[in-house]
Order: structure tokens, then C-alpha cells, then sequence
């Protein structure tokens, strides 16, 4: 009989007193007894969802191209256009973009970099400053 099965149920084995001078003195009110927890084996441990999964989510990524692919393969074919020209005439025309990306640069660039930057030290800042949480600590 162990220790645990008489704390789970003490009327039902009370003969483990005779034997546990452990469960003895916790059951005298009068003494002031330390519990100490017991070592723990984290090799014991079950390995947590992120440790030791077999499940990636790459074979959905891949999926889904293939899938997205072939989808523009049949589109194309039934519209009679190569799908390299269906592509292509969706995009605007190259020397357009690179023009709207100069002239939105040179207008935002500035004000948006100094603001990601406040953001993300702040956000920074913040997580430094939270409780230590699970494994952090």
C-alpha cells in the first residue's frame, strides 16, 4: 500500500499508519511537517504538441499551390489564352508600378518608418515588462 492510496482514502487504509512513519506524523494535528515535492523527470514528461508533432502544414501549402495552379491552367485553356498571358495581363504594366512605388516612397516612406518604429519597440518594451509566463520562467 502506498502513501497516495491512503490520502485518496484514510478510513479504507488505516492500517498503512502502523507502517508510514511519514503518513503518522501528518496525521497528528500537533506537529508542523515540510512537504517537499518530489523530483521531477522531465524525460518522463510527454513531449508537448509543438516538440515532437509529425503534423507540418507544408503538404497544405503545397497543396493549395498545386491546387491554385492547376486552377489557372484550366481557367486559361478554357479561355483559349496561354497562362502566362492571363498572368501577365492581369499585373499593370512594369514601368507604372516601379513609378507609383517611387512617388509613394519618397511621400510616406519617412513618416511610416518612424512610426513602425515606434510601434514595434513599444511592442518590444511591453513584452519585456510582462510576468514571465509557463516556460519563461
Amino acid at each position: 500500500m502506498t502513501c497516495d492510496e491512503y490520502l485518496n482514502d484514510p478510513e479504507a487504509n488505516a492500517a498503512h499508519l502502523e507502517t508510514c512513519e511519514v503518513c503518522r506524523v501528518l496525521e497528528s494535528e500537533d506537529l508542523d511537517v515540510a512537504v517537499e515535492p518530489r523530483p521531477m523527470n522531465l524525460d518522463a514528461l510527454p513531449l508537448a504538441a509543438w516538440e515532437g508533432a509529425s503534423h507540418r502544414t507544408w503538404p497544405l501549402v503545397g497543396a493549395g499551390v498545386v491546387a491554385s495552379v492547376t486552377l489557372l491552367i484550366v481557367l486559361s485553356a478554357a479561355a483559349g489564352v496561354s497562362p502566362v498571358a492571363a498572368v501577365s495581363s492581369s499585373l499593370p504594366p512594369l514601368d507604372a508600378l516601379m513609378a507609383f512605388l517611387q512617388l509613394t516612397g519618397r511621400a510616406i516612406g519617412g513618416p511610416v518608418i518612424a512610426v513602425l518604429f515606434v510601434v514595434i519597440n513599444t511592442i518590444l518594451f511591453l513584452l519585456l515588462r510582462r510576468a514571465p509566463k509557463g516556460a519563461d520562467v
